[in-house]
C-alpha cells in the first residue's frame, strides 16, 4: 500500500488528511496503517478522524463512538465525533437509510475538511465494496459511467479537497488478516447482517451464488471495471469539452445550458454531460440512469416548459432553449416594480439586471436596421408620465400594424418568453398605457410620421441571464 500511495501520489508528504472511521474492520485498518506509515516514513501527515453516529443502533452506536475516540487518543489522531438523526433526515428528504446516511456523511466530510484545511479525505472502500457497487448499480440501472465503479480519487470540493480510496484494489480478506496480525479488535456493525437493506441482501444472498458459479468472479468484475474506467475517462474528457460549448451560464448553485447545442451532441456525450453537470452542483450524490434519462427526455421532448425535482435539492427546468440546473433555489417571485423613465439617460432595472436607455433625436435613426430591442416614438405625441414597470393582470397592448389589442400574457406566450421571465420583463408605459414590450412588440401609440420632429429612441439592455430569451 505504501508503494501505491507514493507511485500514484494518493497522499503527499505534509498533507492534512481526514480519515472516515466507523470503527469497523476496514476503516480501523486504514487509520492504523496511515499512522504506522506516517511514523515509519516520516511523511509529516496531520491525521484527523471523523466518526458519525447515525442514531440507528442506540447503545451499540455509542460504543462504536467510544471505541473510535479511544483509538484516536492512543494513536495521536485528532478525533471529530458527530451524532445525527438520520431517521428524521430520511423523512424530510424522502430517502432510504443508506442514501440519507451517505448524504450526511459526505456533507460532514466537506465541512470538516474545509474547517481543518485537509486536502484529502481517505475512505476505506475496498475491492469487495467495488464489486458490490458495480453489481448494485447494474441491478438498479446504470450506464458505462456506473459500471466504472468508485474512482480511486475524485474531487469532493473542486480543486481543494479530494477523496482517495487506498484500499480499492485490496480484498476484505486481506484487510481482516492485517487486523489479526496487528492485534486490532475492530467493532462489528450488527446492521451489516440485516437483510432489510437491499445491498446487504446482495452481499449475503446473491454473491455466494456467483462464487459457486465462478470463484474468480470478483477478479473478472474488477477487470471489467478497469476497462470501463479507461473508456469512461476518454469519454469524460470529450464530454467536458462538449459541455464547455453548451454552457450559457455557470454560478455557485446554478448552471444553464443551450438545449439546441446540447441536442447537437452525440447521445453518448449527452448521457455523460448530465451527471457532470449534476456533480458540479452536488458532488456527494450518486445519479442513476433513471435520473439521466428523465432529464434527457425533458431536454429532447416537445414541451417548451418543464421541471424536474431530483435528490439533494436539485431542480432541472426547461424554458424553451434554456435548460437550468439549480440547487436549493426556490421558484423566483417578482414584486411589482415601477421606475420613472430617465430622458435622456439610463433607467436601471435591477429585476432583470439591465436597463432602458432613452435618447431624444431631431432626426430618425435608420429604421431598417432597428433592433427588436429598440423602438422609436413621436416624442410630442406621448402624453403623461413615461415609466418602466412589469406586467399586471389584464394588461393589453394596442397592436402596431394590426387592428385591435391583445393581452400581454398572450403576446409573451406567442413570443415564447419563458414563464419564469414574464413577470420580470420590463414594459414601457405612457400614462400607464403600455406602448412597448421590449424584444416582443410595440404599440400603435405615438408612431412616427413625416411630421415628427422629435424622436424618442429607446433601447433595452438585459443582463447575462436574459441573453438567450
Amino acid at each position: 500500500m505504501q508503494k501505491q500511495i507514493e507511485q500514484e501520489a494518493l497522499l503527499l508528504p505534509g498533507e492534512t488528511i481526514l480519515v472516515g472511521v466507523s470503527g469497523g474492520t476496514d476503516s480501523t485498518a486504514l487509520l492504523h496503517i496511515l499512522c504506522a506509515l506516517n511514523q515509519h516514513y516520516q511523511y509529516g501527515w496531520k491525521l484527523h478522524a471523523l466518526h458519525l453516529n447515525h442514531g440507528f443502533r442506540g447503545r451499540e452506536a455509542r460504543e462504536d463512538a467510544d471505541y473510535v475516540r479511544s483509538l484516536c487518543a492512543e494513536w495521536g489522531v485528532v478525533c471529530h465525533l458527530f451524532e445525527r438523526d438520520v431517521s428524521l433526515y430520511m423523512k424530510e428528504k424522502g430517502l432510504g437509510a443508506q442514501e440519507a446516511s451517505r448524504e450526511i456523511r459526505y456533507a460532514l466530510y466537506r465541512e470538516v475538511a474545509e474547517e481543518i484545511g485537509a486536502s484529502k479525505v481517505a475512505l476505506a472502500h475496498h475491492a469487495d465494496d467495488q464489486v458490490e457497487t458495480v453489481l448494485f448499480r447494474l441491478l438498479r440501472g446504470t450506464g458505462l459511467h456506473g459500471m466504472a465503479g468508485m474512482p480511486k480519487r475524485r474531487w469532493l470540493v473542486e480543486n481543494r479537497v479530494e477523496v482517495v480510496r487506498p484500499f480499492l484494489s485490496i480484498f476484505r480478506r486481506e484487510i481482516e488478516a492485517y487486523c489479526r496480525t496487528a492485534g486490532l479488535t475492530p467493532r462489528e456493525d450488527s446492521s451489516n447482517a440485516s437483510r432489510k437493506y437491499r445491498r446487504n441482501r446482495l452481499r449475503l444472498d446473491v454473491l455466494p451464488h456467483l462464487e459457486s458459479i465462478n470463484p474468480r468472479y470478483r477478479e473478472h468484475i474488477l477487470q471489467f471495471t478497469q476497462f470501463a474506467q479507461t473508456d469512461e475517462k476518454y469519454l469524460a474528457e470529450a464530454s467536458k469539452t462538449a459541455l464547455g460549448q453548451v454552457i450559457l451560464q455557470r454560478e455557485m448553485n446554478k448552471i444553464s445550458i443551450a438545449a439546441n447545442k446540447f441536442q447537437s451532441c452525440d447521445l453518448a456525450l449527452q448521457r455523460r454531460m448530465i451527471p457532470l453537470i449534476l456533480s458540479y452542483l452536488s458532488s456527494g450524490t450518486e445519479w442513476s440512469s433513471q435520473h439521466v434519462e428523465a432529464i434527457l427526455d425533458m431536454i429532447n421532448g416537445d414541451h417548451p416548459s418543464a421541471e424536474l425535482h431530483l435528490p439533494d435539492g436539485i431542480t432541472v427546468s426547461r424554458v424553451y432553449n434554456r435548460i437550468r440546473f439549480s440547487r436549493g433555489q426556490s421558484a423566483e417571485t417578482t414584486a411589482p416594480y415601477w421606475y420613472d423613465l430617465v430622458i435622456p439617460g439610463t433607467t436601471p432595472i435591477r429585476e432583470v439586471g439591465g436597463a432602458i436607455h432613452a435618447t431624444v433625436l431631431t432626426s430618425p435613426p435608420d429604421m431598417s436596421r432597428l433592433s427588436v430591442h429598440a423602438a422609436v416614438f413621436d416624442m410630442d405625441r406621448l402624453a403623461g408620465k413615461l415609466a418602466v414597470r412589469n406586467r399586471r393582470p389584464g394588461d393589453r397592448l394596442t397592436l402596431f400594424g394590426a387592428a385591435g389589442s391583445k393581452k400581454v400574457k398572450d403576446l409573451l406566450i406567442d413570443a415564447k418568453i419563458p414563464r419564469t421571465v414574464r413577470d420580470r420583463l420590463p414594459l414601457l408605459v405612457a400614462d400607464n398605457e403600455i406602448i412597448w414590450v421590449p424584444g416582443v412588440r410595440r404599440a400603435a401609440h405615438a408612431a412616427v410620421n413625416e411630421r415628427t420632429t422629435r424622436f424618442l429612441y429607446v433601447v433595452a439592455e438585459y443582463g447575462e441571464d436574459w441573453q438567450e430569451v
